[in-house]
């Protein structure tokens, strides 16, 4: 049995989380043995269906982390975040994952990490950091918001006009793994979303004192 099942909505999210998962003493946990799947449905069939595919994993992991955008879930026009999640642990529960699975919901979408961690970004692009703040002030004026607005509504649509229209790049999942293992924890626990997860895993895989030599 391995320590940790990660069920994910898309090649992007997986890389970046195998990148940091892969970063256990920065998240200060030890050292697990994980596997991260993505569901063929992408956000919409991790509400549909998620609990369900864990289910049938049951006995192949100790605890599992259900994890998809509110953005294009299908519930978005419907329920919050906190709604939809609610259900869906209320699922993983009934099948006897109660107190060995978590379920994170990224409002609005991944792309809200990248935000919190924008050295790894700039790093990652080749920029400054003050060039990269430089596009974003100017994307943010070109839509009459600010700068943090911009970040917090529209995370996947700034990345893309850095990407694409500054950088002349098209975006993959490597972009994501490669941000991911350049991303200081400490950056992204002021996202909630990405904070909920460091708990989970940090309640359930306590540090190794003796890697830590204490």
């Amino acid at each position: 049995m391995k320590d940790l099942l990660v069920y994910v909505a898309d090649a992007d999210a997986l890389a970046f989380l195998r990148s940091i998962l892969n970063k256990h003493q920065a998240l200060g946990i030890c050292a697990i043995s994980f596997d991260i799947e993505r569901h063929p449905q992408r956000d919409a069939g991790m509400v549909q269906s998620g609990a369900e595919l864990a289910r049938m994993k049951k006995n192949l992991y100790g605890k599992v982390i259900l994890m998809w955008d509110h953005h294009g879930s299908g519930r978005d026009h419907k329920q919050n975040s906190i709604q939809v999640a609610g259900e869906i642990q209320n699922k993983l529960d009934a099948y006897t994952w109660s107190g060995n699975s978590a379920v994170t919901v990224l409002v609005p979408e991944l792309e809200q990490w990248l935000w919190h961690c924008e050295n790894a970004v700039a790093a990652h692009c080749n920029v400054t950091t003050a060039q990269l703040e430089e596009w974003v002030a100017q994307r943010a004026q070109k839509l009459n918001i600010s700068a943090e607005t911009l970040k917090r509504n529209q995370p996947k649509e700034l990345f893309e006009y850095v990407m694409r229209e500054k950088l002349k790049r098209t975006i993959s999942p490597r972009d994501f793994e490669e941000i991911g293992s350049r991303a200081g924890i400490t950056k992204l626990l002021a996202c909630d979303s990405f904070r909920s997860i460091y708990d989970a895993l940090r309640h359930w895989f306590p540090p190794d004192m003796q890697e830590l030599g204490e």
